[in-house]
């Protein structure tokens, strides 16, 4: 450890905590004798009086001194055009945090009024983060829970379902995964099949349930909210998912649900599958229902074959082509039950 000294870069307290952590290193534990060594290191422009004989003193002496307030203004700019980058961008929260809290107590802001507004404005660039953080942090006042509220949005933000996103549809009722393959109906559409599948990690099957999940509108270009309207394009094979009408399942006789590769896709809102979700958007590992909805469901009539009442499902029916079994997937029409559920999941590059 390098002996301190004192220039009026840090904070008199700090400055006079790290020469006793020294001097305990080298053993010198009389108090005068660290006093003396804490004066000899102070930068000459600094006056220091002679009749100071504690280290409090000392303190209270520096932090008194011109150089201290410009010091504390420096440290509050810092934190004014500080910006928070998220995790998936380089970052880390702990990091950020570590040196923004370092600041405030460099500046001695120890209002959490303050605080609040200081690391709102450090997510200036992330309308999620904002929101969610002045939402979390109405009513606190404890500087500790109000980081802490920081770190779990931020933290939440890295779990939400974009535009673009990677991801799988875990069907709850088997634990299967939505699934999609170059092999092709025998009958029907005899377009690509759907089904679900085991998805074990390293194998073709995790590759058969990769999807990604796009915008049907153009206003939709960011985070998806429940009652946004999607589609599915397998990852693998680059078709799009289709709940077909006028094709009937192999098994079951619901509609067909195929992969089509001619820009044909079904339009797929997506709603929460979890009762009282006062949540708006939607986050990996959370229950979904998928209903199409080509036509405004403001229109739909229960009684008609408006595209509009198809509900993607799966159940235990299974087909067979050649000499393998595959689980059925189909849209049905009508109230949604158990067997309309799908949990959804974000993919990372690195894990397929």
């Amino acid at each position: 450890m390098e002996l301190p000294t004192y220039n009026g870069t840090c904070h008199p307290g700090e400055y006079v905590r790290q020469m006793r952590a020294f001097c305990k290193l080298n053993r010198v534990t009389n108090e005068p004798e660290i006093l003396e060594l804490c004066i000899l290191r102070i930068n000459s422009s600094i006056y220091v009086p002679k009749d100071i004989y504690t280290l409090d003193e000392l303190i209270k002496v520096l932090m008194s001194h011109p150089t201290f307030n410009i010091f504390k203004d420096s440290c509050k700019r810092k934190l004014q055009v500080m910006k928070y980058i998220p995790e998936k961008e380089g970052n880390y929260t702990a990091t950020f945090l570590a040196s923004f809290r370092s600041l405030c107590n460099d500046a001695e802001i120890n209002d959490p009024e303050e605080i609040k507004n200081l690391l709102f404005n450090a997510c200036s660039s992330n309308e999620f983060s904002r929101h969610e953080f002045k939402k979390s942090v109405n009513g606190i006042n404890s500087v500790d829970k109000i980081f802490k509220a920081f770190s779990d949005v931020v933290f939440d933000e890295i779990k939400v379902i974009k535009y673009g996103s990677l991801i799988t549809l875990k069907h709850v009722a088997t634990g299967k995964y939505l699934s999609s393959c170059n092999i092709k109906y025998q009958s029907g559409s005899r377009q690509q099949m759907v089904f679900a599948s085991e998805k074990s990690d390293g194998n073709s099957n995790a590759l058969n349930a990769l999807w990604v999940l796009n915008s049907c509108s153009s206003f939709q270009s960011d985070k998806i909210f429940y009652g946004d309207d999607i589609y599915l394009t397998h990852k693998a094979t680059g078709n799009e998912l289709y709940l077909e009408r006028y094709h009937k399942s192999p098994t079951t006789g619901f509609a067909e649900v195929h992969c089509r590769s001619d820009y044909y896709y079904s339009t797929l809102r997506c709603n929460s599958a979890t009762k009282n979700n006062k949540r708006p958007y939607v986050k990996t590992k959370d229950l979904i229902t998928l209903k199409s909805s080509d036509f405004s469901s403001d229109h739909s009539d229960d009684n008609s074959d408006n595209p509009d009442n198809y509900i993607l499902c799966s159940n235990n029916f299974k087909f067979a082509i050649g000499n393998k079994v595959y689980q059925e997937v189909v849209g049905h029409r009508g109230r949604f039950n158990g067997n309309d559920e799908w949990q959804i999941e974000l993919v990372e590059i690195q894990d397929i």
